[in-house]
């Protein structure tokens, strides 16, 4: 999977050098398109067959994941031949994968079939549902990370049977449930009754219309209905990594990891964005007022920022995975303590937080300007020309600042994974961070007072 998805990129930049085109064009699911490339003959026979191998590897790859999920085999010495089901948050995430890559799929058939055998009505239709479809599934990336991540914090007491609380792991199928009904609206109910699916006036949001008002409001109310269902247990899975508590002792523990608490800084950030434009456009709709319009571009603004959230959540638990395999003890058992190098963790920090200050940057010049808000076509935030140049100067330069700084963060994360050693990761190293690790709340009423000494702080 990895190295179909480098392929495509490759495929992409060397384009222009192969063809001498000036310049590789793209749709707008980043598939190469070559309905607007001018080479043909043998060498587009190749490209196109190269694309769709590179395809076919992608989701090969995806494929055989998910059979080896179900069907790998535990230790003997542990596990005694009865292994554990699928956990919740796994098969969750298995799901949330499957939509994901079957509406992208899907997206491809469809062009692929226009390309070869021309365009008809349903292709036109299905093809306009699934543009449609890509915007409800765009969820999974930051769903799947939170439910992998409460899960992991779980194993960090409990390694062989540790699970998130019972309740929790009903909001991973609440979550995951409602991006499928949402998809599933998009794309099936217009075959089934007469209504058409259009895209709302921000992204990530559908509106449906019908002449029958009834079925318009049944429509409407379930879409909102996935919604608010997706953001509540999203909010749930969020607290259950605070309130859990080791199953022997609550003193015993542990504080969250720094992975963990990079990715609900992400999240928060992530499902904010969505979650304030989807509560503003819901208010525009019954109440037109200058201030909501304000907070729709403040929160559009935002969007673009955010895409880093998913992939840097990820490298976060990557990393953190790989310390704990190096963290193992001769007893077979991994310390609670465990992670990545100080220095590493640091630069999770740094790289969350450089998010955040984009994020802020970029909304701030919307919420200070007093012209209407212009996109330019990467979806960035164009300066509004009536701003003081020394403040936009300002806040251009904080934010190509922080840009870098997300960059450099993420990049010597990467580098960690090759340098740390198990005498180099805690708890075997000696030594701190630059930022000090979060108190570990006592839970339940007999928990002792704990206080963690931060060293140097």
């Amino acid at each position: 999977c990895a190295n179909a998805v480098m392929a495509q990129v490759l495929l992409v930049v060397l384009i222009p050098v192969i063809t001498g085109e000036a310049a590789a064009k793209t749709d707008e699911d980043g598939n190469l398109d070559m309905s607007q490339m001018q080479v043909g003959g043998a060498m587009a026979t190749v490209i196109s067959a190269l694309r769709y191998i590179i395809m076919l590897g992608l989701y090969g790859g995806f494929a055989t994941v998910v059979y080896g999920c179900f069907t790998m085999e535990g230790p003997e010495e542990i596990w005694a031949g009865a292994e554990p089901p699928v956990s919740p948050a796994l098969f969750s995430t298995i799901i949330l994968t499957a939509t994901f890559f079957s509406v992208y799929l899907l997206v491809a058939v469809c062009k692929t079939t226009q390309e070869l055998a021309g365009n008809s009505d349903f292709l036109k239709k299905l093809s306009s549902l699934l543009t449609l479809a890509k915007f409800t599934v765009n969820f999974a990336p930051m769903l799947a990370i939170l439910f992998i991540g409460a899960r992991i914090r779980a194993l960090q007491m409990d390694p062989k049977n540790g699970n998130p609380q019972r309740w929790a792991q009903q909001c991973f199928y609440l979550c995951t449930a409602s991006l499928m009904v949402q998809t599933f609206m998009v794309v099936v109910m217009p075959f089934l009754i007469n209504c058409q699916v259009k895209m709302g006036s921000v992204e990530g949001d559908v509106e449906f219309e019908t002449e029958s008002e009834g079925i318009k409001a049944v429509l409407t109310a379930a879409r909102y209905l996935a919604l608010v269902s997706m953001y509540a247990g999203f909010t749930a899975v969020v607290c259950s990594v605070f309130l859990i508590e080791h199953p022997k002792d609550p003193a015993l523990t542990p504080p969250l990891s720094t992975a963990m608490l990079c990715t609900m800084c992400l999240s928060a950030q992530f499902f904010g964005v969505y979650l304030g434009l989807f509560i503003c456009n819901t208010v525009k709709q019954y109440v037109q007022s200058s201030i909501v319009t304000k907070l729709m571009a403040i929160f559009e603004a935002g969007q673009k920022t955010v895409m880093f959230a998913p992939m840097l959540s990820i490298l976060c638990w990557a990393t953190r995975m790989r310390a704990l395999q190096l963290a193992k003890a001769e007893d077979g058992t991994i310390p609670t303590t465990a992670g990545p190098p100080y220095w590493a963790q640091d630069c999770m920090y740094l790289a969350t937080w450089s998010v955040l200050i984009q994020l802020t940057m970029a909304m701030i010049i919307p919420a200070l300007s007093g012209e209407d808000i212009e996109m330019d076509e990467n979806g960035c935030v164009k300066t509004p020309k009536n701003m003081n140049p020394i403040l936009t100067m300002s806040f251009e330069a904080i934010r190509y600042a922080s840009l870098l700084s997300m960059y450099g963060g993420s990049s010597a994360v990467v580098v960690s994974m090759f340098l740390m050693t198990p005498e180099n990761i805690p708890p075997y190293s000696e030594g701190h961070g630059m930022v000090p690790p979060p108190p570990q709340v006592p839970i339940g009423p007999n928990a002792p007072e704990m206080k963690v000494p931060i060293p140097g702080f």
